[in-house]
């Protein structure tokens, strides 16, 4: 049932919007040709995790977030957390997806009750920096409408982010050889439906190519060249 794997308002009935979105993504995503194989079982397993808000009232993601972080450490299962954010009446430009995306990330991090672990890195341009709320590292990856080359992540109306803890790739770390051989899968894959070579931000966590670059990646084959829009709060203003 749609409803029990939604953790924000749960109690009720979900809004028409929700549902139309939610099939949209299962029928993208369940697909066999869809890039990501592990996205693809997580879904048809239950082992993915929704939540759904308006652009204007993001005020319960960050008890929603803390709420599937506790879920996810409960199970050896590779949770991921999918929030639709309700399209509006016309499609918005990429810049604009994009800011929405960069300033929710920005209004968790202001929110978060726990101190950023002294042992993750605060600044993005360090090459070993990821998002990281409750104390927890969380790679983030947007998908909009507004792509219109990178179709792969162009799945339905709404914009789309997911949550992923790092611990997820136990096993699966890019240094692996199951890591190394997913990527080229997924990668080549996602190539030949898009008929464009991968991004050229496309690395993996520690290597030169910087995390918060492969959270939104462009609609085409140019790199990021600007500064990264999360801004970390220092320790003693929390």
């Amino acid at each position: 049932m749609v409803d029990r794997k939604f953790l924000l308002n749960h109690e009720e009935k979900l809004p028409g919007w929700v549902v139309e979105q939610y099939e949209a993504w299962r029928e993208i995503v369940e697909n066999k040709q869809f890039p990501c194989y592990f996205g693809t079982q997580a879904e048809k397993h239950g082992h993915l995790r929704y939540c759904y808000a308006e652009k204007e009232d993001l005020s319960s993601l960050p008890k929603v977030l803390s709420e599937f972080l506790i879920l996810s450490k409960s199970s050896e299962k590779r949770h991921a957390l999918v929030l639709f954010i309700k399209p509006l009446e016309k499609e918005m430009s990429f810049e604009f997806y994009k800011r929405v995306f960069w300033s929710i990330l920005n209004n968790l991090h202001a929110s978060d009750q726990m101190e950023w672990p002294h042992q993750f890195p605060r600044d993005p341009e360090d090459p070993d920096w990821e998002f990281v709320y409750n104390g927890e590292q969380i790679f983030v990856s947007g998908n909009m409408p507004a792509y219109k080359n990178r179709i792969t992540r162009n799945i339905g109306k709404c914009q789309i982010m997911i949550f992923q803890p790092r611990r997820i790739f136990k096993g699966i770390e890019s240094h692996t050889k199951a890591g190394k051989k997913a990527s080229e899968f997924i990668r080549k894959r996602a190539a030949a439906i898009e008929d464009m070579p991968p991004h050229p931000d496309l690395g993996q966590i520690g290597t030169d190519k910087l995390e918060w670059r492969q959270y939104i990646i462009s609609d085409d084959n140019e790199k990021e060249i600007g500064k990264c829009p999360f801004h970390p709060i220092k320790t003693e203003s929390k």
